[in-house]
């Protein structure tokens, strides 16, 4: 299956917008009922603002583009000035909307095209490319049987280079053969869409726009409510100095019009993908030995044909949304599936490092997992009289755990598990592998549980296609 990632573009260069962002509290706030419109959105680069001309906006409107909350220096029914570093942002189009309120009559949008080469912006003449960038050398990076080069007698081949680059530096190694692996599967997955969707439209003499005015939009399905509030969680805590209800228009406004159209044709092309007897995916991510070790903590049938090894951090909230699916998905998938944890906490952060030393004391007991799942339920930043009562929830032997905490007795333990992680070229908590394979950046629409059962449908069916591929 196709797993969409669409972030937003240009989240990094409004971080100075965003810190000094406002808490806007709208319930109550509400100027009545009526429509809420947007007339036209005037940027200015060199001043950094946008202003929005409309009707309604009411006295502290929220506005955002592409789901990024922008500051508002002024606010009238009528008009706004917002912050929007326009001078950095890369030419495209970005949704607009302004929000004073939850229901459908006090929000509208926008589609603004903004950016250095705006049509509202003075621009300077464009480049055109030269045949000599059309010429330019290819770069392989499989060409494993290939002489690299000769010194004397001795010939060096890239397979050989390769073989020393993983024994003296395999995290360097295993990031580039996924990034590699990944930029092909993208660049593979477009142009064998494109293919698919040609197929199709020639099979029925029409082009392919026809097809897709056709056939997409029987498939569009307005997102769940679940999935607008895991967009909201994935945004990042800059955004959340807004609550989830001030943004659920915006955030229900960007799925419309970008999510729930590419997830039509994504599901569009899967289908063509089941009836085609033409497409023979030979492509596969690169697969990585990982280790267990005594201190992993493992969940499932130890003969499951499916593993996932999660890396995880117990002060991560990410993760937490992540792993709380753990059970659920167990469920659904029983015998097939193991799941495999290990520590990943922030070495900078010593509630990170408490929480991830108190789960292995929790494990030493047999008790990692009630003591794993209590430690996400409750969230916040642990102190060490507060992960010694947690022990008592979950029946812990209180001496035998406050000792373990205490002394310190699982510390080099969970720093050789960031060493290892390292190892892995693991940039951080969550990361997740599934027999070998680096699991892709989850979508910030997809529901965790949603996200699990892809990955391990699609490891199934390659399974069931090449039984010796695991």
């Amino acid at each position: 299956m196709i797993l969409l990632t669409r972030l937003c573009r240009f989240t990094a260069v409004l971080t100075i917008v965003l810190v000094s962002f406002p808490t806007i509290a709208v319930n109550g706030q509400s100027p009545g009922l009526a429509q809420l419109i947007i007339t036209e959105a005037r940027p200015d680069s060199d001043a950094g603002t946008l202003t929005i001309s409309g009707e309604n906006f009411g006295s502290r409107p929220v506005v955002t583009l592409d789901l990024v909350p922008l500051r508002i220096e002024e606010a009238t029914e009528t008009e706004i000035v917002a912050v929007a570093p326009i001078s950095l942002m890369p030419a495209s189009e970005y949704l607009l909307t302004v929000s004073r309120g939850p229901s459908t009559s006090e929000h509208a949008s926008l589609d603004v095209f903004l950016g250095s080469t705006s049509p509202n912006m003075t621009t300077g003449t464009p480049v055109e490319a030269t045949s000599d960038a059309e010429t330019l050398p290819m770069v392989r990076t499989d060409a494993q049987g290939e002489v690299a080069v000769q010194v004397g007698d001795r010939v060096i081949t890239v397979e050989e280079i390769d073989d020393e680059w993983q024994r003296a530096d395999p995290a360097s190694y295993i990031a580039f053969q996924q990034q590699a692996y990944e930029t092909r599967r993208r660049v593979t997955d477009r142009m064998v869409a494109d293919e698919l969707l040609a197929i199709e439209a020639r099979s029925r003499g029409i082009s392919v726009d026809e097809l897709l005015e056709q056939e997409l939009p029987p498939r569009i399905v307005s997102m769940p409510d679940a999935a607008v509030r895991s967009l909201y969680q994935g945004l990042g805590p800059a955004t959340r100095r807004n609550t989830f209800e001030q943004l659920e228009p915006a955030l229900r406004a960007w799925l419309s019009k970008v999510t729930e159209p590419e997830l039509a044709r994504a599901n569009y092309i899967e289908e063509l993908m089941k009836v085609s007897t033409q497409v023979e995916m030979s492509l596969i991510s690169p697969r990585i030995r990982i280790d267990r070790t005594d201190q992993d903590a493992v969940m499932g049938s130890d003969s499951a044909s499916i593993e996932i090894v999660a890396f995880g951090d117990f002060q991560n909230a990410e993760y937490a949304r992540f792993a709380q699916q753990f059970g659920r998905v167990l469920e659904t998938f029983g015998d097939r599936l193991r799941i495999v944890f290990k520590n990943l906490p922030a070495l900078d952060r010593a509630a990170a490092i408490n929480s991830a030393e108190a789960a292995q004391c929790a494990k030493a007991q047999d008790k990692f997992w009630p003591y794993h799942d209590l430690l996400l339920a409750q969230q916040g930043i642990f102190d060490t009289i507060r992960l010694k009562q947690l022990a008592s929830d979950v029946e812990l032997d209180r001496e035998q755990f406050d000792r373990c905490l205490d002394n310190g007795t699982f510390r080099p333990t969970v720093q050789s598990a960031v060493e290892e992680a390292r190892r892995y070229a693991v940039q951080g908590s969550p990361s997740f592998l599934i027999n070998g394979r680096f699991a892709p950046a989850p979508p910030t629409f997809l529901p965790p549980f949603e996200f699990f059962t892809r990955l391990v449908e699609e490891e199934l069916v390659a399974q069931a296609a090449s039984p010796v591929a695991r």
